[in-house]
């Protein structure tokens, strides 16, 4: 569903850059090659002012927050963002095409370390693609992926397909509890998930770029996830209220510069493990070396040697 979702996107804006580019490549007689360089210029071009919204409408929504971010690293930021999202749309568009794998099973005499990956909202599983590839390298077996759909409908109506992925890992992982890594939206269903979730399940819970404390820019939107995603709604002040991470330790992975997350610090839950980044746009954060080995690193500290 996300794979069609960002199809009708990436269609859409190539239509409107054909249009855009045939006019001015006719009005100006300019040949076809030329004219087929200045759709394809544009089209980017409307992909970066895409990117470079978000890094505008963030801080203006949360009132201007912008907790320590640094405005001189936004350029750089913005610019690495756009080629992470132009790369993370493609594959998305791809993946019933191109079909991530999961990890099925361990290396020869090696435990279990079973994980669960949980993408955020409006994307698919592969996103994971860059991160499932380390997490493999590290050692954990099996690994899965989930395809949250439909894209946008209430966050607790995804926590009974997550909790079946679960179980099936422990099953299939001879008992062993079984670890999240959670992007965005993702952290939040997770943490939904525990709330039914039996004991024993969840090992450990990593997020990135997870608004705990909601986003902003989700103002914009009335979908229901998203309207559970604003900041001070009843949905995230009942979630911070009633579950504390505790029973099972919590991970959160966040970057100052995130153009989807601000206030940024809305990344930091309350007696978790805390790594702050500067740099990274909410996309970056899946590709960056850094985040992955903060990943691993948390991951071990519950696994079996």
């Amino acid at each position: 569903m996300a794979a069609r979702f960002w199809r009708c996107v990436l269609a859409v804006e190539f239509a409107l850059a054909a249009a855009i580019g045939i006019y001015l490549g006719v009005d100006r007689h300019w040949p076809a090659g030329a004219t087929s360089l200045l759709i394809l210029g544009v089209l980017a071009l409307l992909q970066f002012l895409l990117i470079a919204s978000s890094f505008i409408l963030s801080p203006v929504l949360s009132a201007g927050r912008r907790d320590g971010a640094g405005w001189h690293r936004i350029p750089w930021t913005l610019l690495k963002e756009y080629v992470h999202f132009s790369v993370a749309q493609l594959r998305m568009c791809a993946e019933p095409y191109w079909h991530l794998h999961d990890v099925e099973s361990p290396r020869a005499g090696q435990p279990a370390r079973p994980l669960l990956l949980i993408h955020g909202i409006a994307c698919n599983r592969a996103i994971w693609r860059p991160m499932i590839a380390r997490l493999r390298a590290a050692g954990f077996a099996p690994v899965r992926t989930l395809d949250l759909e439909p894209l946008f409908p209430d966050i607790d109506s995804y926590t009974a397909g997550v909790e079946r992925e679960l179980l099936a890992l422990h099953r299939c992982s001879s008992g062993s509890r079984v670890g999240i890594v959670a992007h965005s939206m993702g952290g939040l269903v997770a943490r939904a998930t525990l709330r039914s979730a039996r004991p024993g399940l969840i090992d450990r819970v990593v997020t990135i770029a997870t608004p705990h404390h909601g986003a902003a820019i989700a103002r914009l939107f009335r979908a229901p996830a998203l309207l559970q995603m604003r900041p001070g709604s009843a949905w995230l002040n009942s979630l911070n209220a009633t579950q504390a991470p505790s029973t099972v330790p919590f991970t959160c992975i966040y970057s100052l510069e995130d153009n989807l997350v601000a206030p940024a610090r809305s990344g930091a839950l309350a007696g978790a493990k805390l790594h702050e980044l500067r740099g990274m746009g909410h996309l970056e954060l899946l590709r960056a070396p850094q985040v992955a080995a903060h990943v691993v690193t948390a991951l071990k500290q519950a696994c079996p040697a």
